[in-house]
Formats: structure tokens, sequence, C-alpha cells
């Protein structure tokens, strides 16, 4: 494992490889909008960056298959899907997140992991400052499609939302924390093609290899790769408490890459 830069911002909880560069999410929330970055390779340099209104602690995104960008707005009660530009951030539509609710903890669950790393920046100024939420959005009205909710929405269901995501094949895969599974979600109808059950309760970044899924636990401090067609585990990566703690996870050229939230991006030849 390496440490290859400091992350763009503070927070880093997302990370999607991309044949343009590495798309990083970042989860501190300043004024109701978070920095989405998309950064070169081979040193972080940033490409382009914007803010997307209204995300609330993102901690999972993919890029489909005509360049739009799938954002998951996790934490704070939040658990919506973003649809957005990949040009400038422009919120394309909301849609409700499978699986949405409050996590829970299991015996023989690890405790709650937390960074052994010195953070890459200094602590904001007031950390607890979060903007507010505001109500729910209107009804969703007759015209929206399956799961898709008004683009005024601010919430939904109570609880957490989804992690990890990635677009294969016209699907969207994602883990979601409050049911311990990954979900396979066709976007067009927003309908589950099917879920699969997660190592642990804290499973967050996701990245292909070949026809299986590489799923983080950032409590467990490992990757656990899934076969794609029966979700089985039939790999396990394990780190230790000295390595930078796994958020955001993606794969590419036959290097995991992974983010640590206290500010760094880093990677391993599988």
């Amino acid at each position: 494992m390496e440490i290859v830069y400091k992350s763009p911002h503070t927070t880093p909880n997302a990370l999607q490889a991309t044949r343009d560069g590495v798309w990083v999410a970042d989860d501190h929330t300043v004024d109701g909008k978070n920095w989405i970055s998309l950064v070169n390779y081979s040193d972080g340099k940033v490409i382009r960056e914007f803010q997307v209104a209204g995300l609330n602690n993102p901690s999972g995104m993919t890029v489909d298959g005509q360049g739009a960008l799938w954002i998951n707005s996790t934490h704070s009660g939040s658990g919506l899907i973003f649809n957005c530009s990949a040009d400038d951030g422009k919120i394309l539509a909301k849609y409700n997140c499978p699986g949405s609710g409050i996590s829970y903890r299991l015996k023989g669950d690890p405790p709650v992991a937390r960074s052994p790393l010195t953070p890459a920046y200094p602590p904001p100024e007031n950390p607890n400052a979060q903007a507010g939420r505001g109500g729910r959005g209107a009804g969703r009205g007759a015209a929206l499609p399956s799961g898709q909710v008004p683009l005024t929405a601010t919430a939904g269901p109570v609880g957490e939302g989804g992690q990890g995501m990635e677009y294969r094949d016209g699907l969207l895969y994602f883990a979601v924390l409050p049911t311990r599974r990954v979900y396979v979600l066709d976007p067009k109808t927003w309908q589950v093609q099917t879920m699969w059950q997660v190592a642990g309760a804290r499973s967050h970044g996701v990245g292909w290899e070949g026809d299986t899924l590489w799923v983080a636990d950032s409590n467990w401090r490992a990757f656990f790769r899934h076969d794609m067609m029966t979700g089985e585990i039939v790999e396990k990566i394990q780190l230790t408490e000295k390595d930078p703690l796994i958020h955001g996870v993606t794969v590419r050229d036959g290097y995991l890459w992974y983010c640590d939230d206290v500010g760094y991006i880093c990677n391993f030849k599988l």
C-alpha cells in the first residue's frame, strides 16, 4: 500500500476511476455543498471541480454509460441518490435510495475503526457546523418516474443511505449500510434486480475487477471480493490498524485505489 498524494479537499469519501482521471467526492459539507473533483492519476492535480448543492456527506459515486455522475448523498438523514452532469455538477434528477434507514450492529462486529493517520488538513474552524437540511420536498407528482423525487427534495427516509457505487451494463451496484447489502438496480425502472449480503456493518467503497466486485468494509479494515453473479465472497484482502482507513474505492489497470477521509489517496497492486 502506498499513499500517492493528498486529496484535493479535506475529507475524501468516494472515488471513481475513468479514462479522463479519477473522480473524488469530498465528505465535508460547506454551505450545503460538497466538492466533486476530477484529478490526474499521476499527481492528483485538479482537472475540474464543482460543488453540488444539497449533497449530505457523499459516500459513493460512479459514472454511467452516458458520462453522467451518480452520487450517493448518504448521511445526515439524506438517503438520496443524485444524478448530475459531469461537466458542471448540474442536478439532473434525484431518487430515493433502496435500503435506506437506520444501521445496526451485530454480535461479532469489530469496533468502529478510526484512521491512524494525522489529518492532511487542519480541522475546520467550526467542525460541527452543518447547513440546515430544510424540509422535505413536495409530493412526487404523477409525472415523475418510479423512484424519482422532486429536485426540491432535501431528504429521503430517516437514517443512512448508499455508500460505494459502480455502474456496469446499464445497472447500478451500490452498498447500503442499514441492510448490509449490495443492491443491483436498473436506473431506468428503479427496480432492484438482486441484492447480496456483505461482510459487515460498514461497507463502503466498491470497485470492479473482471467479473467480481471488491466491497470494502471500513471497520473490518478489509476488502471483500464478490462474484457478480452470486454475490459470494471469493477473496479477502486484510489491512492492518496502521494502514490508512478505507473509505472510497475504485480499481484501474490492476491497482486498487482507495481514500482515507483524513485527506489521503492510496493505492496498491492487486
